[in-house]
């Protein structure tokens, strides 16, 4: 009986040893699924961190040209109210006769303008081109007045002897 209660021991013994090893490789089997599960998850959020990362730096790319584009803005500004400071005293005339349309000084107190002109499509535009007077020549004969910005700023005056004098004297204002 000893003997039979010593192989039952060494029975239970064994029959304990395996259930122990199952339980063991099922829990292994477990914390593999569990770190196989967390590995994919980790994965992902990496990929969602990168793509984050990527969609920050298109914005900080953004932000930045914005920043830029808002100081190059503020700056012409700065540029065009100097200059809309320096040339109030210039106001949209007929001159020519009521043949040319530019901007030019107010009147003095004896009701006339004086040169220099300034270009009518330029000065709208916040550019500030003075025109100058240009004499014909035999192939092309007459006068105009010529923006240095654009060629296409050209006006021609009407044929007679017009100097800048008789340029000058202008009684009315046109709105632009």
């Amino acid at each position: 009986m000893l003997s039979e209660i010593s192989l039952a021991l060494t029975a239970i013994t064994g029959a304990k040893t395996i259930t122990e090893g199952l339980v063991a490789e099922r829990d292994a089997v477990k914390i593999r699924t569990a770190t196989s599960e967390l590995l994919g998850l980790l994965i992902d959020v990496q990929g969602t961190l990168l793509a984050l990362q990527r969609d920050q730096a298109v914005l900080n790319e953004e932000l930045a040209r914005h920043k830029k584009e808002k100081s190059e803005l503020a700056d012409r500004l700065k540029r065009v109210e100097r200059t809309r400071q320096e040339y109030t005293d210039y106001e949209r005339v007929l001159v020519a006769g009521g043949h040319c349309v530019v901007y030019a000084a107010k009147p003095d107190e004896h009701r006339v303008r004086h040169p220099p002109y300034l270009c009518a499509t330029c000065f709208e535009a916040d550019q500030y081109s003075t025109l100058s007077l240009q004499m014909g020549t035999q192939k092309k004969p007459g006068r105009k007045l010529v923006c240095p910005a654009s060629a296409l700023h050209t006006l021609a005056l009407p044929r007679g002897s017009w100097t800048p004098e008789n340029l000058c004297p202008v009684e009315k204002s046109v709105q632009p």
